[in-house]
Parts: structure tokens; sequence; C-alpha cells
């Protein structure tokens, strides 16, 4: 059995890397990169296409840098630094307002099931979403 390259531990790594890509985007050179970055020997686009976060961020990258117009090169090495960090942080956060939309929306489709289902309390439903999750699940 294939040794797991893509973990819980790693993903962060792997969705912060293209957060921070720059220049040209294709799965190979991200997975050379990601590669090194793991201490792996290679990782297949395979096993990058099963990590649907992965995938979701890599087409917004991609869109990112392909409307994105090249940016004059700066003299000064801090300009350059920063400009590179606000583009990191902007596409992070961008996959993070996604994220968030997609979770609301998923909210929505429950508490409208749960609303068209027979016999279910909505007085209870809005009581388990309003409610914090216990810290451990018995």
């Amino acid at each position: 059995m294939p040794k797991k390259i893509i973990t819980e531990q790693s993903l962060p790594i792997a969705v912060g890397l293209l957060h921070s890509w720059q220049g040209k985007l294709t799965w190979e050179l991200y997975a050379t990169k990601l590669a090194k970055r793991l201490k792996v020997d290679r990782i297949a686009k395979r096993s990058l296409y099963k990590h649907d976060e992965i995938v979701e961020v890599y087409h917004q990258v991609k869109a990112r840098l392909r409307e994105q117009p090249p940016a004059p090169k700066s003299t000064d090495s801090t300009i350059e630094g920063l400009r590179r960090e606000n583009e990191k942080l902007q596409s992070a956060l961008k996959h993070q307002t996604q994220k968030v939309n997609n979770l609301q929306q998923a909210i929505l489709r429950l508490q409208r099931n749960a609303y068209l289902f027979p016999g279910m309390d909505t007085k209870k439903l809005q009581e388990l979403l309003t409610n914090p999750l216990p810290d451990t699940i018995n």
C-alpha cells in the first residue's frame, strides 16, 4: 500500500504553498515544489487531485495569476517582499471566505431540508445550531 503523503498535518503546508505561488503554475511544477517542501521523492498529480481543497485553491490561484498584470520589478527588496506577502494573504483570505460561504450554504440547505422533514422540531434544530458542540462526542 502506498504511503499517504498529503495528510491533515501536511494539507496546510500544501495550501500555503499555493497561496504564496508566484510565476507560472502547473500541476507538475507544484507537485515538484511541494515534494521538496515535504521532503519526499515525488508526488503524483492524481494524489493531489484527491484533495478537494487543494484543487479548489489551485484553480483560484491559477485564475489570480492569469488576471494579475505583471508587477513592475522593484529594486527595493522590502517592497517586493511586502507585495508577495500581500498577494499571499489576499489569496488565503479569498479561500477562507469561499469556505465560509460554502458552509453557510450547507447550513441553509440543512435547515430547509429539516423544515420540510415531517416531525422535525425546528426549535430543537435552531437550538442545536446555535449552541457550541461539546468538547468530546460520546
